[in-house]
Formats: C-alpha cells, sequence, structure tokens
C-alpha cells in the first residue's frame, strides 16, 4: 500500500513509519518544510497525494495558541482530505487523543475532536485515540521519566488522577493491523492494560527504569498552584497549563477490548513498559 504518512518525524510518527516499512508498505513522510499544516501549499499538497492508497494523520501539537490548534487539528487535515478525497485516495487513518470531542472545552481536545468530524465527512475514516504514551523521546514521557528520578513528589491532588498509559509499540502495532483490513469507520481507544493513578504510574516508572524504591507523594493544594500556570503555560509551550491539569483530572482511560482484539493480544501493563523498550 502507498500511504503518506503526515508527522512523520514526530515521536508516534517516527515508531509508525519502521513499522509499516517492516509490513512491506510504501511510506512517504514530507517534512514540515514540504507540508506545513500552519499555511497549507495546494500544489505541494495534492502532489504529494498523487498515486496514495491511504493517508494517516499523526500530526498533533501542544500550544498555547489555541489557533495554532484548531489550524493544525482542525482546519489542515479537513482540507487535505478533500484534496485526497478529489486525488482519489480511498481511506484516511485519523490519530486523535482520548477524549476528543469537538465540544470539549479545552482546546487541544476540542480541536482533534473536530478534525476528526472533519475527515471522517470526507473519506472512509478509521480513527485511533491513545492514552498517555509510555516511548523514549516522547516530550511527555520523558518529563514523567525526570519526575520520576525524584525522591519527593509534590503533585496536584497528591497524584491521586487516574491514566491507562499506553507503549508506542502498541500503538505502532494496533495501526498496522488496522490498515491491514478495509476501513472498519472505527473509533478505536488505544489504552493500556491497567489503569492507575499518576502518583502509582510514576513509582512505577521510578521502580522499573530507575531501579529506585518508591517516592514520597505530596498533595500540591491548587491554590498554591494557579498563579503559577500562566507562567509555566507560557514557558512550556501549552504543555503545563490550568488545560493540561484539567485534562489530568478527568483521567485518561477507556475500554481497551477494541484495541486488544486489533492486537490479538492484551496491551502491555506499565510495569512492562521499560523491559519493551
Amino acid at each position: 500500500m502507498n500511504i503518506l504518512l503526515l508527522g512523520g518525524s514526530g515521536f508516534i510518527g517516527r515508531h509508525l513509519a519502521a513499522r509499516l516499512r517492516a509490513c512491506g508498505h510504501q511510506v512517504q513522510t514530507p517534512s514540515h518544510r514540504e507540508l506545513d499544516l500552519r499555511a497549507l501549499d495546494e500544489r505541494a499538497a495534492r502532489a504529494l497525494l498523487h498515486g496514495q492508497d491511504a493517508v494517516v494523520n499523526a500530526v498533533g501539537i501542544m500550544s498555547r495558541d489555541t489557533d495554532a490548534l484548531e489550524a493544525v487539528h482542525h482546519h489542515a487535515p479537513a482540507q487535505l482530505a478533500a484534496w485526497a478525497r478529489a486525488a482519489g485516495v480511498t481511506r484516511w487513518l485519523q490519530i486523535s487523543a482520548l477524549g476528543a470531542d469537538a465540544w470539549h472545552p479545552v482546546a487541544f481536545l476540542g480541536s482533534k475532536g473536530r478534525g476528526d468530524e472533519a475527515v471522517r465527512a470526507q473519506l472512509p475514516t478509521d480513527t485511533v485515540r491513545p492514552s498517555v504514551v509510555y516511548g523514549r523521546g516522547g516530550k511527555s514521557c520523558e518529563l514523567f521519566i525526570r519526575l520520576a528520578r525524584l525522591p519527593l513528589l509534590a503533585l496536584p491532588d497528591g497524584g491521586r488522577q487516574q491514566l491507562q498509559p499506553v507503549h508506542i509499540n502498541d500503538i505502532a502495532d494496533g495501526i498496522a493491523a488496522l490498515l491491514a483490513t478495509p476501513s472498519r469507520h472505527a473509533i478505536v481507544n488505544m489504552t493500556g492494560a491497567r489503569v492507575l493513578t499518576l502518583a502509582a504510574y510514576l513509582n512505577t516508572l521510578r521502580r522499573t527504569l530507575h531501579g529506585k524504591t518508591a517516592a514520597r507523594v505530596l498533595p500540591l493544594p491548587s491554590p498554591l498552584l494557579a498563579p503559577l500556570l500562566p507562567l509555566t503555560n507560557y514557558i512550556s509551550d501549552g504543555m503545563v497549563s490550568a488545560a493540561t491539569l484539567r485534562l489530568l483530572a478527568e483521567g485518561s482511560c477507556a475500554d481497551n477490548r477494541a484495541f486488544a482484539a486489533l492486537l490479538d493480544r492484551p496491551p502491555l501493563a506499565p510495569e512492562h513498559f521499560a523491559a519493551a523498550d
């Protein structure tokens, strides 16, 4: 299959490109210079879409700029899907995010949800929605790994937020399996084998990666944290903000039976992540 992989230089995209090529697919991964989703060049986009059987959209950004989120997650995929349909592309696979919804008040998930709806209106589309992703090189994962080194963890709400982390290899395997079958117009939640709290996840990483005993966890009161969030939002470009803390509080968990069926096995549990690197 000829596949145009958008975001192929990103964290998920790099792993996915390697997996799809190992399956025998011809995978084209245009650079940001060749295809900029913040400023689409129609001629360049149509040239890239010519002769492709499928498009996989692995582009995702964290940003404090809501207009950038809307452009990259919603408007650009909608336009590309329309051009893809005109070029004879027969399917689209959208890598979204767990909890994405067009009406979600957090701009990241709202823009993702609007993009999901827009591409489904144009082409047969399968949508995968990963939870928190474990994989070396991923920005959020590396942040968690650095935090896990600390003997004392001061966490919002004492780290009681619920997560269902998923390994990057499972995501790549699941997407490859999905592309090996005709489009199902499916929405697949990609979550790991076990639900655990943020504090428990950090301590799992601490034990399995760093070989250390559990860290002491202290609750970080919201009134102390709130005045710092505008600054952390600016410094981290949206990675640590009031919006991301809200997403943590909402949790990142979902039924993974459809995902396990795709994999033909259970997804990995966090205690096995380090051994799978």
